[in-house]
């Protein structure tokens, strides 16, 4: 069988692998568009539920470490899965990281679409969210064909410019009400009013993307230090970010006299009420670069996922082949990116909003996340025991993050959510059916192959 082509090793060092990990996670987003819908389940309680949620990605993310820490490929959650519990439980993982990494690139359009909308109409320029749409697909279509490193350095250029203005602004609220603690943040009054299990769930949808990293073993320089360094890093921040935000974030509104829960755009709001005017076009102009970075992120990273499973017979080989002057898996990127464009604009032409593209396809994004990594923490307890190398606490790490990762499941399912969220679930299932029958034949037919003479 034709060996595929490789990616170019040693691209990337240590911060554009970091820069990978926060702008998959998209710090800035949980802020900018996330707070409304956490505040409205999870109220005072919020800064609880990110405690709880980082906690969860920690237990997660050292399960991930396993196997970053003692091996690295292209598109290595798909790989650590498919080696420890076999071929089949591997295509499902595969097939599930693409599920999440496309409708979280999804909702990047439908994020960028929002602030390039708001940014436009503050110039009197109106654009159909279907064209911006399009053309920030294919901006990030151009920047991940043309090589990894250089869409790492946009990807932390521009979440660093939207993560700096909304320190600003967290900076001067803070400032504004003095060194004296929200009580009622602190003891939760009222906490949880959408219930304790939905809130986490809208926290891991914060969170998820911290992984990403794991994606690009085959081009990170040391990737068995930079890697795992990388994924801790990322949810590390990611936590004290979030807690931190929010917090100031319902502290102002809560002084304004407004509710955050009905908010399209709070910090826009924050700026107004605040007297801070001078903030409103820097922070659009860094929301939309935080989009477009979470856009980016995924779509780069789903192109490795694609590309190592094309690698195993998993999708067609056409997908495993990679662009000779950048080293980039041209077709896989161009796969992903059409099938993100499609789901977008699919939505938009059937008369959903902006906001609700990125609400729904965020949403959609949880039910793979979680999938993969309940895959992960029994594959790494799995890998370690093969190698001999299992201890006590490797065992209840794997176990302690399954059971957390129990929470945010159910919640996708009980209570019944309200249409067209109902449906999701089923819509994934019958994906995840159709990756494996997929999978399946292509497995009968290397088969066949195999034995004709």
């Amino acid at each position: 069988m034709e060996q595929p082509a490789q990616l170019k090793s040693g691209s990337l060092g240590f911060v554009e692998v970091l820069a990978i990990s926060i702008a998959g996670i998209g710090p800035s987003m949980t802020p900018l568009l996330i707070a409304p819908f956490m505040f409205a389940n999870a109220g005072n309680g919020t800064w609880i539920a990110y405690v709880f949620g980082g906690a969860m990605m920690i237990f997660v993310a050292f399960n991930i470490n396993q196997f970053a820490r003692r091996s690295s490929a292209a598109g290595s959650m798909y790989g650590y899965v498919a080696d420890n519990l076999g071929s089949t439980t591997g295509a499902f993982a595969g097939w599930s990281l693409l599920w999440a990494y496309g409708f979280v690139a999804a909702s990047g359009l439908g994020s960028t679409s929002v602030f390039a909308d708001q940014l436009l109409g503050l110039a009197g320029v109106h654009a159909p969210a279907a064209v911006i749409a399009t053309l920030v697909a294919v901006a990030a279509w151009l920047l991940a064909y043309r090589g990894v490193q250089l869409s790492a350095i946009v990807m932390l250029v521009f979440e660093a410019t939207s993560v700096a203005m909304i320190c600003v602004l967290v900076g001067l609220i803070l400032a504004a009400h003095g060194p004296s603690i929200d009580t009622n943040q602190l003891r939760a009054t009222g906490g949880f009013p959408g219930g304790f299990g939905l809130a986490i769930g809208f926290a891991i949808f914060s969170f998820v993307g911290f992984e990403s990293a794991t994606a690009f073993g085959a081009e990170a320089k040391r990737p068995l230090v930079t890697i795992p360094r990388a994924v801790i890093g990322s949810v590390v921040f990611a936590s004290a970010f979030f807690i931190v935000a929010m917090y100031a974030e319902i502290v102002g509104f809560a002084h304004a006299g407004k509710p955050l829960a009905q908010e399209t755009f709070p910090l826009g709001t924050l700026v107004a009420s605040y007297n801070l005017g001078f903030l409103r076009v820097p922070l659009l102009i860094g929301a939309f670069s935080a989009a477009f970075s979470v856009l980016l992120a995924c779509i780069t990273a789903a192109g490795r996922i694609a590309y190592a499973m094309a690698s195993t017979n998993a999708l067609p080989r056409v997908l495993a082949a990679v662009e000779p002057k950048h080293d980039t898996p041209n077709v896989a990127v161009t796969v992903v990116t059409a099938v993100t464009l499609a789901v977008a604009l699919g939505s938009l032409f059937g008369g959903v909003s902006p906001l609700d593209i990125f609400n729904n396809t965020g949403t959609l994004s949880s039910f793979g996340f979680i999938t993969i990594y309940g895959l992960i923490s029994i594959a790494a307890f799995v890998f370690v025991k093969r190698r001999g190398e299992h201890r006590p606490i490797d065992l209840a790490v794997s176990i302690v993050a399954l059971v957390l990762l129990v929470v945010p499941a159910v919640t996708l399912f009980y209570p019944v959510p309200a249409p067209p969220q109902r449906y999701f679930a089923y819509v994934y299932l019958a994906f995840l059916a159709a990756g494996w029958a997929l999978f399946a034949m292509r497995r009968r037919g290397a088969a066949t192959s195999a034995e004709t003479p």
